[in-house]
Protein backbone atom coordinates (compact mmCIF):
# COMPACT_ATOMS: atom_id res chain seq x y z
CA UNK A 1 0.00 0.00 0.00
CA UNK A 2 3.04 2.18 1.07
CA UNK A 3 4.83 2.03 -2.24
CA UNK A 4 1.19 2.79 -4.44
CA UNK A 5 0.84 5.39 -2.82
CA UNK A 6 4.52 7.01 -3.90
CA UNK A 7 2.99 5.83 -7.50
CA UNK A 8 0.01 7.34 -7.10
CA UNK A 9 2.06 10.60 -6.17
CA UNK A 10 3.82 10.52 -8.40
CA UNK A 11 1.90 9.96 -11.07
CA UNK A 12 -0.29 13.15 -9.82
CA UNK A 13 2.69 15.23 -9.72
CA UNK A 14 3.62 14.27 -13.59
CA UNK A 15 0.70 15.94 -14.39
CA UNK A 16 -0.59 18.61 -12.19
CA UNK A 17 3.37 20.17 -12.76
CA UNK A 18 3.02 20.03 -16.59
CA UNK A 19 0.00 22.26 -16.42
CA UNK A 20 -1.42 24.47 -14.37
CA UNK A 21 -4.50 22.67 -14.51
CA UNK A 22 -4.01 18.60 -15.06
CA UNK A 23 -6.22 17.50 -17.73
CA UNK A 24 -9.03 14.53 -15.54
CA UNK A 25 -8.94 12.16 -18.00
CA UNK A 26 -4.70 11.92 -18.24
CA UNK A 27 -5.12 11.86 -14.35
CA UNK A 28 -7.62 9.63 -14.03
CA UNK A 29 -5.39 7.59 -16.43
CA UNK A 30 -2.32 7.95 -14.17
CA UNK A 31 -4.14 6.70 -11.44
CA UNK A 32 -5.39 3.65 -12.52
CA UNK A 33 -2.50 2.10 -13.85
CA UNK A 34 -0.58 2.99 -10.68
CA UNK A 35 -3.21 0.97 -8.56
CA UNK A 36 -3.77 -1.80 -11.51
CA UNK A 37 -0.11 -2.60 -12.69
CA UNK A 38 2.03 -5.68 -10.94
CA UNK A 39 3.67 -4.83 -7.38
CA UNK A 40 6.93 -4.92 -9.09
CA UNK A 41 5.99 -2.86 -12.21
CA UNK A 42 4.90 0.09 -9.99
CA UNK A 43 8.56 0.94 -9.24
CA UNK A 44 9.45 1.87 -13.01
CA UNK A 45 5.86 3.15 -13.55
CA UNK A 46 6.58 5.63 -10.45
CA UNK A 47 10.15 6.53 -11.41
CA UNK A 48 9.46 7.21 -14.76
CA UNK A 49 6.26 9.64 -13.85
CA UNK A 50 8.66 11.67 -11.84
CA UNK A 51 11.14 11.38 -14.38
CA UNK A 52 8.50 12.53 -17.35
CA UNK A 53 7.14 15.38 -14.39
CA UNK A 54 10.16 17.22 -13.87
CA UNK A 55 10.73 17.60 -17.50
CA UNK A 56 13.78 14.96 -18.32
CA UNK A 57 12.73 11.87 -20.28
CA UNK A 58 15.66 9.23 -20.84
CA UNK A 59 14.65 5.94 -22.99
CA UNK A 60 16.22 2.90 -21.36
CA UNK A 61 17.92 4.32 -18.44
CA UNK A 62 16.05 2.51 -15.68
CA UNK A 63 18.63 3.07 -12.92
CA UNK A 64 16.60 6.40 -12.42
CA UNK A 65 13.15 4.49 -12.50
CA UNK A 66 14.41 2.30 -9.66
CA UNK A 67 15.61 4.44 -7.55
CA UNK A 68 12.57 6.44 -7.56
CA UNK A 69 11.34 4.65 -4.74
CA UNK A 70 15.01 4.04 -3.11
CA UNK A 71 14.23 7.07 -0.42
CA UNK A 72 10.61 5.21 1.15
CA UNK A 73 12.60 1.69 1.28
CA UNK A 74 15.58 3.93 3.25
CA UNK A 75 12.77 5.50 5.65
CA UNK A 76 11.46 2.27 6.15
CA UNK A 77 14.90 0.32 6.91
CA UNK A 78 16.13 3.42 8.90
CA UNK A 79 12.93 3.10 11.16
CA UNK A 80 13.63 -0.71 11.56
CA UNK A 81 11.08 -1.92 9.30
CA UNK A 82 11.96 -4.56 7.03
CA UNK A 83 11.12 -3.16 3.27
CA UNK A 84 9.96 -6.57 1.57
CA UNK A 85 8.65 -6.53 -1.87
CA UNK A 86 6.75 -10.15 -1.42
CA UNK A 87 4.96 -8.60 1.70
CA UNK A 88 2.41 -5.69 2.22
CA UNK A 89 1.77 -3.38 4.85
CA UNK A 90 -1.70 -2.57 6.29
CA UNK A 91 -0.97 1.11 7.64
CA UNK A 92 -2.53 4.44 6.15
CA UNK A 93 -0.22 6.73 4.18
CA UNK A 94 1.61 9.39 6.49
CA UNK A 95 0.82 13.23 6.25
CA UNK A 96 3.59 13.90 4.44
CA UNK A 97 3.20 11.27 1.99
CA UNK A 98 -0.37 12.65 1.52
CA UNK A 99 1.20 16.08 0.89
CA UNK A 100 3.52 14.24 -1.77
CA UNK A 101 0.89 14.07 -4.50
CA UNK A 102 1.04 17.91 -4.65
CA UNK A 103 -3.00 17.77 -4.39
CA UNK A 104 -4.09 21.39 -5.04
CA UNK A 105 -5.98 22.92 -1.53
CA UNK A 106 -9.24 23.58 -3.01
CA UNK A 107 -9.54 20.20 -4.46
CA UNK A 108 -8.26 18.29 -1.33
CA UNK A 109 -11.07 20.50 0.73
CA UNK A 110 -13.28 18.59 -2.06
CA UNK A 111 -12.36 15.66 -1.91
CA UNK A 112 -13.07 15.38 2.02
CA UNK A 113 -16.66 16.87 1.04
CA UNK A 114 -17.37 14.14 -0.79
CA UNK A 115 -15.98 11.63 1.78
CA UNK A 116 -18.27 13.49 3.82
CA UNK A 117 -21.05 13.37 1.67
CA UNK A 118 -20.32 9.68 1.31
CA UNK A 119 -20.45 8.80 5.08
CA UNK A 120 -23.93 10.80 5.14
CA UNK A 121 -25.57 9.17 2.20
CA UNK A 122 -24.57 5.63 3.35
CA UNK A 123 -26.35 6.33 6.95
CA UNK A 124 -29.86 7.31 5.32
CA UNK A 125 -29.18 3.89 3.27
CA UNK A 126 -28.82 1.82 6.74
CA UNK A 127 -31.27 3.51 7.95
CA UNK A 128 -33.64 2.79 4.74
CA UNK A 129 -32.32 -0.87 4.51
CA UNK A 130 -33.94 -1.18 8.29
CA UNK A 131 -37.33 -0.14 7.43
CA UNK A 132 -37.51 -1.58 4.29
CA UNK A 133 -36.79 -4.78 6.45
CA UNK A 134 -39.73 -4.49 8.76
CA UNK A 135 -41.81 -4.32 6.17
CA UNK A 136 -40.40 -7.13 4.83
CA UNK A 137 -40.90 -9.04 7.73
CA UNK A 138 -44.35 -7.75 8.03
CA UNK A 139 -45.80 -9.36 4.63
CA UNK A 140 -43.67 -12.73 4.94
CA UNK A 141 -46.18 -14.90 6.45
CA UNK A 142 -48.75 -13.52 3.50
CA UNK A 143 -46.57 -14.22 0.37
CA UNK A 144 -45.48 -16.95 2.37
CA UNK A 145 -49.03 -18.12 2.23
CA UNK A 146 -49.32 -18.00 -1.00
CA UNK A 147 -46.36 -20.19 -1.69
CA UNK A 148 -47.76 -22.81 0.39
CA UNK A 149 -51.00 -22.87 -1.34
CA UNK A 150 -48.79 -23.33 -4.53
CA UNK A 151 -46.75 -25.98 -2.95
CA UNK A 152 -49.87 -27.86 -2.10
CA UNK A 153 -51.48 -28.02 -5.27
CA UNK A 154 -47.65 -29.17 -6.89
CA UNK A 155 -48.02 -31.81 -4.13
CA UNK A 156 -51.52 -33.49 -3.44
CA UNK A 157 -53.09 -31.46 -6.79
CA UNK A 158 -56.89 -30.44 -6.70
CA UNK A 159 -59.87 -32.63 -5.41
CA UNK A 160 -63.70 -31.72 -5.43
CA UNK A 161 -65.31 -31.95 -1.77
CA UNK A 162 -66.05 -35.70 -1.74
CA UNK A 163 -65.18 -36.08 -6.13
CA UNK A 164 -62.79 -36.91 -8.57
CA UNK A 165 -59.21 -35.23 -8.73
CA UNK A 166 -59.34 -32.23 -10.85
CA UNK A 167 -55.95 -31.26 -10.87
CA UNK A 168 -52.81 -33.99 -10.79
CA UNK A 169 -49.66 -33.40 -9.19
CA UNK A 170 -46.95 -32.02 -10.90
CA UNK A 171 -43.93 -33.97 -10.81
CA UNK A 172 -40.34 -33.06 -11.02
CA UNK A 173 -41.87 -29.57 -10.98
CA UNK A 174 -38.20 -27.61 -9.21
CA UNK A 175 -36.14 -29.49 -11.56
CA UNK A 176 -37.80 -27.79 -14.63
CA UNK A 177 -37.84 -24.56 -13.08
CA UNK A 178 -34.14 -24.76 -12.49
CA UNK A 179 -33.28 -25.81 -15.42
CA UNK A 180 -34.99 -23.53 -17.18
CA UNK A 181 -33.33 -20.72 -15.51
CA UNK A 182 -30.50 -19.34 -17.01
CA UNK A 183 -27.97 -18.93 -14.88
CA UNK A 184 -28.88 -21.82 -12.12
CA UNK A 185 -29.28 -24.21 -15.40
CA UNK A 186 -25.18 -23.60 -16.02
CA UNK A 187 -24.42 -24.91 -12.38
CA UNK A 188 -25.89 -28.40 -12.68
CA UNK A 189 -24.17 -31.15 -14.37
CA UNK A 190 -26.05 -34.49 -15.71
CA UNK A 191 -26.24 -35.87 -12.54
CA UNK A 192 -27.30 -32.67 -10.33
CA UNK A 193 -30.21 -33.12 -12.68
CA UNK A 194 -31.45 -36.93 -11.53
CA UNK A 195 -31.03 -35.57 -7.85
CA UNK A 196 -33.23 -32.63 -8.92
CA UNK A 197 -36.21 -34.91 -9.83
CA UNK A 198 -36.73 -35.59 -5.94
CA UNK A 199 -36.61 -31.54 -4.89
CA UNK A 200 -40.10 -31.00 -3.71
CA UNK A 201 -39.68 -27.41 -2.43
CA UNK A 202 -37.24 -24.67 -2.02
CA UNK A 203 -38.20 -21.95 0.90
CA UNK A 204 -36.72 -18.72 1.85
CA UNK A 205 -36.97 -16.24 4.64
CA UNK A 206 -35.49 -13.90 6.70
CA UNK A 207 -32.95 -14.80 9.44
CA UNK A 208 -34.63 -14.11 13.17
CA UNK A 209 -35.26 -10.87 14.15
CA UNK A 210 -31.59 -9.36 16.12
CA UNK A 211 -29.86 -10.80 12.72
CA UNK A 212 -29.11 -9.62 9.51
CA UNK A 213 -29.68 -12.02 6.52
CA UNK A 214 -31.77 -14.75 4.92
CA UNK A 215 -31.66 -18.36 4.60
CA UNK A 216 -32.87 -21.13 1.75
CA UNK A 217 -34.45 -24.68 2.53
CA UNK A 218 -33.95 -27.43 0.11
CA UNK A 219 -36.30 -30.01 0.94
CA UNK A 220 -35.78 -33.53 -1.37
CA UNK A 221 -38.61 -37.16 -0.99
CA UNK A 222 -36.67 -39.97 -0.46
CA UNK A 223 -34.25 -40.99 -3.04
CA UNK A 224 -31.07 -43.39 -3.92
CA UNK A 225 -28.57 -40.64 -3.94
CA UNK A 226 -29.37 -38.09 -1.04
CA UNK A 227 -29.60 -39.19 2.61
CA UNK A 228 -30.23 -35.62 3.64
CA UNK A 229 -34.34 -34.75 3.58
CA UNK A 230 -33.37 -30.66 4.26
CA UNK A 231 -29.95 -29.02 3.18
CA UNK A 232 -30.43 -25.16 4.28
CA UNK A 233 -27.81 -22.65 3.63
CA UNK A 234 -27.95 -19.24 6.00
CA UNK A 235 -26.36 -16.16 4.79
CA UNK A 236 -25.39 -14.08 7.63
CA UNK A 237 -24.40 -10.39 7.31
CA UNK A 238 -22.96 -7.70 8.50
CA UNK A 239 -24.70 -3.71 9.88
CA UNK A 240 -22.68 -2.32 7.83
CA UNK A 241 -23.08 -1.13 4.39
CA UNK A 242 -21.17 -1.43 1.45
CA UNK A 243 -21.18 -0.59 -2.01
CA UNK A 244 -25.02 0.22 -1.24
CA UNK A 245 -25.50 -3.24 0.15
CA UNK A 246 -24.76 -5.04 3.52
CA UNK A 247 -21.48 -7.15 3.82
CA UNK A 248 -21.77 -10.47 3.76
CA UNK A 249 -19.64 -12.30 7.01
CA UNK A 250 -20.20 -15.78 6.34
CA UNK A 251 -21.98 -18.56 4.75
CA UNK A 252 -23.75 -21.23 7.17
CA UNK A 253 -24.94 -24.72 5.62
CA UNK A 254 -26.81 -27.06 7.32
CA UNK A 255 -25.64 -29.90 7.34
CA UNK A 256 -21.87 -28.50 7.36
CA UNK A 257 -21.83 -31.43 5.14
CA UNK A 258 -24.08 -33.23 2.11
CA UNK A 259 -24.55 -37.05 3.29
CA UNK A 260 -24.50 -38.80 -0.33
CA UNK A 261 -24.72 -43.01 -0.45
CA UNK A 262 -21.92 -44.87 -1.62
CA UNK A 263 -20.87 -43.25 -5.09
CA UNK A 264 -23.53 -41.57 -6.00
CA UNK A 265 -21.74 -37.63 -5.21
CA UNK A 266 -22.80 -35.70 -8.22
CA UNK A 267 -19.40 -33.96 -8.12
CA UNK A 268 -17.20 -37.34 -8.64
CA UNK A 269 -16.05 -37.60 -11.96
CA UNK A 270 -14.47 -41.11 -12.87
CA UNK A 271 -11.22 -40.41 -15.40
CA UNK A 272 -9.90 -43.62 -17.04
CA UNK A 273 -6.74 -44.22 -18.34
CA UNK A 274 -5.53 -46.33 -20.81
CA UNK A 275 -1.92 -47.26 -21.44
CA UNK A 276 -0.36 -49.00 -24.47
CA UNK A 277 0.61 -52.27 -22.24
CA UNK A 278 -2.98 -52.50 -21.95
CA UNK A 279 -3.27 -51.53 -18.06
CA UNK A 280 -6.05 -49.27 -17.10
CA UNK A 281 -6.40 -46.70 -14.52
CA UNK A 282 -8.51 -44.71 -12.84
CA UNK A 283 -8.94 -41.69 -11.04
CA UNK A 284 -11.92 -39.60 -9.20
CA UNK A 285 -11.36 -35.90 -9.14
CA UNK A 286 -14.17 -33.30 -7.82
CA UNK A 287 -15.84 -31.60 -10.70
CA UNK A 288 -18.12 -28.79 -11.24
CA UNK A 289 -21.90 -29.58 -9.43
CA UNK A 290 -24.33 -27.50 -8.09
CA UNK A 291 -23.97 -29.00 -4.48
CA UNK A 292 -20.41 -28.13 -4.19
CA UNK A 293 -22.03 -24.59 -3.02
CA UNK A 294 -23.66 -26.44 0.11
CA UNK A 295 -20.48 -25.62 2.21
CA UNK A 296 -19.53 -23.60 4.88
CA UNK A 297 -17.56 -20.65 3.89
CA UNK A 298 -16.60 -17.75 6.00
CA UNK A 299 -13.40 -15.38 6.17
CA UNK A 300 -11.57 -14.41 9.08
CA UNK A 301 -11.33 -9.81 9.61
CA UNK A 302 -7.63 -8.44 9.28
CA UNK A 303 -6.48 -6.79 12.39
CA UNK A 304 -5.06 -3.33 11.55
CA UNK A 305 -1.29 -4.13 12.19
CA UNK A 306 -1.58 -7.81 9.67
CA UNK A 307 0.85 -8.50 7.78
CA UNK A 308 0.31 -11.12 4.82
CA UNK A 309 2.14 -12.28 2.23
CA UNK A 310 1.33 -12.30 -1.45
CA UNK A 311 0.36 -16.13 -1.06
CA UNK A 312 -2.31 -15.13 1.51
CA UNK A 313 -3.31 -11.98 -0.50
CA UNK A 314 -4.55 -14.52 -3.08
CA UNK A 315 -6.20 -16.64 -1.04
CA UNK A 316 -8.60 -14.03 1.01
CA UNK A 317 -8.67 -12.52 -2.44
CA UNK A 318 -10.07 -15.94 -3.95
CA UNK A 319 -12.07 -16.95 -0.64
CA UNK A 320 -14.16 -13.36 -1.15
CA UNK A 321 -14.88 -13.95 -5.01
CA UNK A 322 -16.39 -17.16 -3.68
CA UNK A 323 -18.29 -15.23 -1.25
CA UNK A 324 -19.73 -13.01 -3.53
CA UNK A 325 -20.70 -15.38 -6.21
CA UNK A 326 -22.25 -17.48 -3.46
CA UNK A 327 -24.46 -14.43 -2.26
CA UNK A 328 -25.47 -13.58 -5.90
CA UNK A 329 -26.81 -17.02 -6.59
CA UNK A 330 -28.39 -16.82 -2.81
CA UNK A 331 -30.16 -13.76 -4.11
CA UNK A 332 -31.18 -15.19 -7.32
CA UNK A 333 -33.31 -17.63 -5.10
CA UNK A 334 -34.46 -15.79 -3.06
CA UNK A 335 -35.70 -12.68 -5.15
CA UNK A 336 -36.97 -14.66 -8.29
CA UNK A 337 -36.65 -18.07 -8.64
CA UNK A 338 -39.27 -18.91 -5.84
CA UNK A 339 -41.57 -16.43 -5.65
CA UNK A 340 -41.30 -16.72 -9.92
CA UNK A 341 -41.13 -20.29 -10.04
CA UNK A 342 -44.43 -20.59 -11.57
CA UNK A 343 -43.96 -18.33 -14.78
CA UNK A 344 -39.94 -20.61 -15.13
CA UNK A 345 -42.13 -23.34 -14.73
CA UNK A 346 -45.12 -22.73 -17.41
CA UNK A 347 -42.21 -21.36 -20.15
CA UNK A 348 -41.32 -25.01 -20.26
CA UNK A 349 -44.96 -25.99 -20.98
CA UNK A 350 -45.55 -25.75 -24.77
CA UNK A 351 -48.51 -24.07 -25.76
CA UNK A 352 -51.64 -25.53 -26.49
CA UNK A 353 -52.96 -25.14 -30.28
CA UNK A 354 -56.15 -22.77 -30.13
CA UNK A 355 -57.65 -24.68 -33.33
CA UNK A 356 -57.50 -28.07 -31.41
CA UNK A 357 -58.62 -27.24 -27.98
CA UNK A 358 -59.49 -30.02 -25.12
CA UNK A 359 -62.86 -31.43 -24.61
CA UNK A 360 -64.34 -31.39 -21.27
CA UNK A 361 -62.54 -28.91 -19.53
CA UNK A 362 -63.75 -26.99 -16.76
CA UNK A 363 -62.86 -23.83 -14.27
CA UNK A 364 -59.88 -25.31 -11.66
CA UNK A 365 -60.83 -24.23 -8.00
CA UNK A 366 -58.50 -22.64 -5.83
CA UNK A 367 -56.58 -25.32 -3.73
Amino acid sequence: VRLKGHAMAAAITATTTSSSVAPPKRLARGLGQALSLPFRVLRRIAGRARRQGSGGEEEGDFEEEDAALSGAAAASEGAGEDFDEDMIFWEPLSEGEIAAARIPPHLRARLQTLGQLQEEYEQLQASYFEEAEEIERRYQPLLQGQLDKRDLLLRQGVKKPNGPRVVEPVPRFWKAVLTAHPTISQLMNKKDLKVMEYLTDIRSGLLPKGRKGFKLEFEFSPNPYLADKILEKEYVMEDRISMGQNILSEIRCSPPKVTWYAMKDPSLLTVQRKYKNGTVEREVRVGQSFFNLFSPLSLEPLAPEAQLTQFEMDTRLEIERELQFDLDVGFIFKDDIIPQASKYFLSTVPAESDSNPKQGTETIPPP
